[in-house]
């Protein structure tokens, strides 16, 4: 992971590049897509070992084509609901499904956001545990899933974060949100983690509606979540949304 100097140094350095003016307005509309499917995702799905450097992990075939249906959703919504600005999770999946996306932007001879990569959007780290399947932690390590099972949201696998942990860095993200005046409408690429709590940040949601939402099943690959902002804060508009995906 960068230093919390590099990250700020980047962050001044995409500032200053913007185009956007100052006093534009404030984030009014906000979308979440989860990658495309990745190769872990299909490691995971097989219970095979898969890359260990999270951030390396790249998509599919499937994932790509996930993402190029992302990008042409985009391409067709109309001006007032074109994201002005994107912030995009570090790991090589999200950036792909970013670039892919952006593909279909430019063929459409749509306006193109700023893009800024986010080091706090990474997906969860799972510490000892990155390269290895559920299925495989339960078998070589029967401990852990006890003590997960005891604290779901503060669990912190060996070496890695708990669910809290990503809900605390996101609040820097929520608050940067709030704070922006330059951007109206902001696309977040990231992962189903950092999906769910943003619902959880923004709509101030309790852990046990946000376990429950992970019971019945994380955002997708290749979904498109979005909140609009009112005066009460963000109301959810769509969650897990993957009418626009092709066939697996």
């Amino acid at each position: 992971m960068r230093s919390d100097s590099e990250s700020a140094w980047e962050q001044r350095e995409f500032e200053a590049s913007c185009p956007h003016p100052k006093g534009s307005g404030s984030v009014d509309l906000l979308y979440a897509v989860r990658h495309g499917q990745s190769t872990a995702n299909v490691a995971f799905a097989t219970n095979t070992p898969f890359e260990s450097d999270d951030m390396s992990i790249a998509l599919t075939d499937l994932g790509k084509r996930q993402a190029t249906a992302v990008g042409r959703w985009f391409a067709a919504v109309d001006s007032d609901q074109l994201p002005d600005l994107v912030l995009c999770s570090p790991y090589l999946r999200a950036v792909q499904t970013w670039q892919l996306a952006e593909r279909e932007l430019r063929a459409a001879n749509r306006d193109l956001p700023c893009h800024h990569i986010d080091q706090r959007l990474y997906d969860r780290h799972r510490g000892e545990f990155n390269h290895l399947a559920p299925v495989v932690v339960r078998e070589r390590f029967p401990e852990e899933p006890a003590k997960e099972a005891r604290d779901p949201l503060g669990y912190r696998p060996p070496g890695g974060e708990s669910f809290r942990d990503v809900a605390d860095r996101l609040r820097g993200v929520v608050a940067d949100l709030a704070a922006d005046h330059r951007h109206r409408r902001v696309l977040i690429v990231a992962h189903d983690a950092i999906v769910l709590f943003l619902r959880q940040l923004l709509e101030n949601l309790t852990d046990t509606a946000v376990l429950a939402l992970a019971e019945a099943g994380l955002a997708g690959n290749g979904s498109i979540t979005s909140w609009q902002r009112t005066a009460d804060g963000y109301h959810l508009l769509a969650y897990d949304q993957r009418t626009h995906l092709p066939p697996a």
